[in-house]
């Protein structure tokens, strides 16, 4: 259970959100901001100042934002609960509910039994096995929200299974939510963040793309390991625990047709170049199945019982607070003040390139969602890269790496709600290791540089 700030520290921190938004609704707008894209900065100062400090529970906080933009000037209601006809909400209804009969089927289990047999009952082995993992599970499952539907409660129970190890848990549910969807960005096909940034930047095959994306990101997925080592110290033992060396039962008929329908599922999605569905319809033709009397393994209720309204809220809201700030004019307009800042910095390439990282990780605080944050920066991206005489592909990949790695608080991610949500972490977690990946991410894009001008993108033009 999430613990939420209580008494005079909530309400100083909701009254400020109420007080920031009051202040950008009622003003005279600002050069350049229409009413409505200033009050909808409000809406998304309001957001980012509850989303970070918990002062109220995340889902309610999803409708307390909802209102305020339902308040903002010019803007329908439906225009501002936009977010939850989108694809990604029902892709993550669909995933839940895969990870639910997962659970509920033995599959769960099973993995979580597994894991402990192949870690022979220790922690840390079992962080280190998770590590090397995650790269051949994205070539198999490229979703991350999927992944960790999966994963999350199979983790969950074998961390239980060595007696909870809550350092261990730290470790391994910080990188379930921060460090797993980094090996999704690593394939062209392994979710809506690469595909956005492909086809903005133009000219990318599946083993370009792989070529050029995949040792960044397996370097930010390694070092990232390191800095969440450094967080939470030492590692349990295992030599209080049970290796578990007891043959596995055989698989039940439940357990058979789950892994059938995931097979179905994971099918769809690795051909989706050749039918065109969107990705959530997989996501939910599957978890369908699984719930569908005489074929499925759980029932409607113990779907419900999972479904994590806050969850769905969230998402539903950070979309629609995205597509309005996109629609107004707010994102461009915030971008451009951040990042126009950085023009004087040409006649430096690569120190442009390091204040553009930290750019890029300011202006993620307010657009949660990744697909949007990069369709809303790459164009400004591409500016001023033409303006500082270097190549706008090498920056948008950098600016790609920024927005996938730096999560400074829970809810800027789905896949690490899911994660958070289980309660190894809190925010000062995510903040901690954050900051870490912001300077891992300075770091490996500056020692990628070379890489990437050996493969013919240099990072200054002729």
């Amino acid at each position: 259970m999430r613990k939420y700030l209580t008494g005079t520290a909530a309400a100083f921190w909701l009254a400020l959100a109420i007080g920031g938004y009051a202040a950008a609704r009622f003003a005279p707008p600002l050069d350049g901001l229409s009413a409505p894209a200033q009050a909808v900065l409000g809406a998304a100062f309001a957001a980012a100042v509850l989303w970070v400090t918990e002062a109220i529970p995340l889902g309610l906080t999803a409708l307390f934002v909802l209102l305020l933009l339902g308040l903002c000037p010019g803007v329908r209601f439906a225009e501002a609960a936009s977010g939850f006809s989108g694809e990604v909400t029902f892709f993550l209804i669909g995933a839940i509910g895969i990870g639910a009969a997962v659970e509920g089927s033995g599959l769960a289990e099973r993995m979580a039994r597994f894991l402990c047999r192949s870690a022979r009952g220790s922690p840390a082995r079992l962080y280190v096995q998770l590590i090397a993992g995650i790269p051949a599970l994205a070539l198999l499952i490229p979703s991350a929200i999927t992944r960790n539907a999966i994963l999350v409660p199979a983790y969950r129970d074998a961390l239980a299974d060595m007696g909870k190890a809550p350092r261990t848990g730290r470790a391994v549910m910080l990188t379930l939510g921060v460090l797993n969807p980094l090996a999704s960005s690593a394939l062209l096909t392994g979710g809506i963040v690469s595909m956005t940034a492909a086809t903005l930047l133009g000219g990318f095959s599946w083993l370009r793309w792989f070529f050029l994306m995949a040792p960044p990101y397996y370097a930010l997925l390694c070092g990232g390991a390191l800095v969440i080592r450094f967080l939470v110290g030492r590692l349990e033992s295992g030599e209080a625990v049970a290796a578990g060396n007891t043959k596995p039962p055989p698989f039940s008929p439940a357990e058979r047709r789950t892994l059938a329908v995931l097979a179905l599922t994971a099918t769809l999605w690795l051909t989706d170049s050749l039918h065109h569905l969107s990705a959530a319809l997989p996501a939910l033709l599957g978890a369908g199945l699984l719930l569908l009397p005489g074929i499925g393994v759980i029932g409607w209720k113990t779907f419900e019982a999972r479904l994590s309204w806050g969850l769905i809220l969230t998402v539903g809201t950070s979309l629609s607070l995205a597509t309005l700030m996109t629609k107004t004019g707010a994102a461009a307009w915030l971008g451009g003040i951040l990042l126009g800042q950085l023009a004087p910095l040409s006649g430096a390439p690569k120190l442009l390139v390091a204040a553009l990282i930290m750019a890029v990780a300011v202006v993620h605080l307010a657009i949660t969602n990744l697909a949007a944050c990069v369709a809303i920066l790459l164009p400004i991206n591409a500016a001023i890269a033409a303006r500082a005489g270097i190549n706008p592909v090498v920056t948008g990949l950098i600016l790609t790496m920024t927005i996938d790695a730096v999560i400074l608080y829970p809810v800027q991610t789905a896949a690490n709600l899911m994660a958070y949500e289980i309660g190894y972490f809190d925010r000062g977690d995510v903040g901690r290791l954050g900051l870490g990946m912001l300077a891992l991410v300075v770091i490996v894009a500056l020692a990628t540089l070379p890489y990437w001008a050996l493969l013919g993108l240099p990072l200054q033009l002729p």
